[in-house]
């Protein structure tokens, strides 16, 4: 019996509701999104022809440095209405041309590949505050308890199957188990990734970055996804719908006294 495929479509559907947000997103009509595709077809160069910055090491660094300390600095009100258990945040450079900003809970890695489309801070700023995003929301966290349901689920499974067959393979219940674990350990899902970007425009506001001139990150990564091979965009959505979710969040956040998002 061929167990996997199903494996793979019961652990996807019984994880799909795992992972939400914790916070109101704002919502994006197919209006907004049409919007924000024309911002990315006006939106002037190409991929191919996107102006790459190129840094020293050292500046880089310093960048990196200078925008970690800035937000953090921010943070707190944040992280203690998100309940987050810690706030601080170790965010470091990676001289490595691959286009990817990452992290895994305890530390944040912004690739020189990433940082040579970005023109300004502010939109560093919005890189390095959507994954600080993540961990103030325990998005890692989520990601690693799927992972061990992914695999409880996929031995479940297996079992069950070799219980109906009569047949016992040990390896196929490791496999399956495997198999399991991989699906629940994926990218985050789209609700998580949008409350990352929703608590970076509050962490940017409240570091007094320019929200608009940040969103010209979605713009550069949404003309380079599919035209770069990056392995940021096999766990960071790209495209207008990105876009449109921002410009929905600036809003939100113009509109909030407290710059605290909506439970």
């Amino acid at each position: 019996m061929r167990i996997g495929p199903i494996v793979a479509l019961f652990s996807a559907s019984m994880l799909a509701g795992c992972a939400g947000a914790q916070f109101q997103l704002p919502q994006i009509s197919d209006a907004d999104v049409d919007r924000a595709s024309l911002t990315v077809a006006g939106g002037g160069a190409s991929a191919d022809a996107l102006p790459r910055h190129i840094r020293s090491a050292e500046e880089n660094r310093a960048m990196v440095s200078r925008i970690a300390s800035r937000l953090e600095a921010a943070a707190p009100g944040l992280c203690a209405y998100a309940e987050a258990p810690r706030c601080s945040f170790n965010v470091v450079y990676v001289a490595d041309d691959t286009v990817n900003a990452q992290t895994d809970g305890t530390r944040i890695e912004i690739f020189r590949g990433l940082m040579e489309y970005l023109d300004t801070e502010d939109e560093m700023a919005a890189v390095i505050g959507h994954e600080m995003g993540h961990e103030i929301a325990q998005h890692v966290e989520e990601k690693k308890e799927n992972a061990t349901i992914g695999m409880i689920i996929g031995a479940i499974l297996m079992t069950g199957a070799q219980i109906a067959t009569g047949y016992q393979d040990q390896q196929a219940l490791n496999d399956s188990m495997g198999l399991g674990a991989s699906i629940g350990a994926l990218s985050y899902s789209k609700e998580q990734e949008r409350e990352a970007d929703l608590l970076s425009a509050y962490l940017l506001a409240r570091a007094d970055y320019d929200l608009e001139k940040a969103g010209r990150l979605f713009v550069v990564l949404a003309k380079l996804d599919g035209k770069t091979h990056a392995s940021m965009f096999d766990t960071h959505p790209a495209g207008p719908e990105r876009i449109a979710s921002w410009e929905k969040a600036i809003a939100e956040v113009e509109a909030s006294p407290d710059k605290l998002p909506q439970e």
